[in-house]
């Protein structure tokens, strides 16, 4: 899956910073002025196929790849495991419409596998099952597993629905926010945790949507900072905005840029040095896919602490410099795709303090990330060269 993400990657970060009117190259170098409409049409359009067909459907490839290796594994001789998998999971994620054609469910196709994980392995197991076993002296026929997988899969795609009618999440999310202000520093750690451990096994959590600026506390600030030509003293210092996207996340979830920087500068493994650099150009951009699945960060626990961890010692950091107003809020809206340290720096208008902090908790990072370095290479090492 390694390849395919890392060609999804780039072609995210070449369609969201470096074509789109609200990317950071584009909004920087001014492409969309000087490039031809049509060629920036065509780009995107292209730039987009590849995005969606790769990252945003990596659910999918999981089921297919789980499907694939668990047949693989206590049957060599089988062929055609992954059918399964990938069988399984378009009947799972499958949506009908009201004129009577189907589409997919986005948001299980793109941050659905753990699920896609589960599926992809219990199609595996009932493909095996059936193809091991004999009725009458005959053996079952496939057809039988298949039918068995489409009609739970079937069963699943119904509850899920019906929990989707239900709202459940909303329900949940206006409890919290009922007996928690979403504009606390509890709050933000809170919720930070929560987004950066989902990630760690592949599910989006409540900070994952990039800021919209239409929320009220946003919305606060940046009226505050425009009627006093100031991001100090904001309404709302401690929001998602203000703390996880401008100091937390701000080089993909878990910090992962810091962990580039970790692996080049103290691991001697040579499968981490060679992800790490098909990673290093989209985690500059805030992409961190290529990292999670070939180090692998996802499911790893050696890295479960400083991923989670470092998010919240950055915003931890970050509050008590706002605190003691050392540095403003970073209230202003930041470009898609703007790398780590400049997102604080525009988001508080050009606020050379926020550029250091930045800077200084991506160092600080790298020594978080550090000492799980030196574990991963050390278990390497006892288990074979590096």
């Amino acid at each position: 899956m390694f390849p395919i993400i890392v060609i999804g990657s780039f072609a995210q970060v070449i369609k969201f910073s470096f074509l789109r009117p609200d990317g950071f190259i584009s909004s920087t170098l001014g492409s969309n002025h000087w490039l031809p409409s049509i060629v920036i049409t065509q780009l995107t359009w292209m730039m987009g196929m590849i995005y969606h067909a790769s990252i945003d459907m990596i659910a999918l490839l999981a089921a297919i790849a789980m499907s694939h290796y668990t047949v693989k594994e206590y049957d060599r001789e089988f062929k055609g495991g992954a059918i399964a998998g990938g069988f399984a999971f378009f009947v799972l994620s499958c949506r009908p419409l009201d004129n009577g054609g189907f589409t997919y469910d986005h948001y299980l196709m793109a941050n659905g596998m753990f699920i896609a994980i589960i599926i992809g392995y219990l199609s595996g197991r009932i493909l095996l099952k059936f193809n091991n076993s004999y009725k009458n002296g005959k053996k079952r026929s496939i057809i039988l597993a298949l039918t068995l997988i489409a009609i739970g899969c079937a069963i699943l795609n119904l509850g899920f629905g019906l929990l989707e009618n239900l709202q459940l999440p909303t329900y949940i999310s206006s409890y919290v926010t009922s007996h928690s202000s979403s504009q606390s520093l509890g709050y933000v750690l809170g919720m930070g945790f929560l987004t950066n451990a989902l990630a760690w096994i592949a599910m989006g959590g409540p900070f994952i949507e990039h800021p919209t600026f239409t929320d009220t506390a946003s919305w606060a600030n940046l009226q505050h900072a425009l009627q006093t030509h100031s991001a100090y003293n904001a309404t709302y210092p401690f929001t998602s905005t203000t703390l996880f996207h401008s100091y937390a996340n701000f080089r993909g979830s878990g910090v992962t840029l810091a962990l580039i920087i970790a692996i080049f500068i103290f691991s001697k493994r040579k499968d981490y040095r060679t992800v790490c650099k098909w990673s290093i150009f989209p985690a500059i951009f805030n992409n961190h896919y290529p990292m999670m699945l070939g180090i692998p960060i996802l499911y790893n626990p050696i890295y479960f602490i400083p991923f989670v961890l470092a998010p919240l010692v950055n915003i931890g950091i970050a509050a008590i410099f706002m605190i003691m107003n050392l540095v403003p809020a970073a209230v202003y809206p930041v470009p898609l795709g703007t790398p780590g340290p400049l997102i604080a720096f525009i988001g508080t208008g050009g606020n050379w303090g926020a550029l250091l902090l930045g800077t200084g908790l991506i160092i600080l990072d790298v020594f978080i990330y550090l000492p799980f370095v030196k574990i991963a290479d050390n278990l390497k090492s006892k288990a074979g060269e590096m």
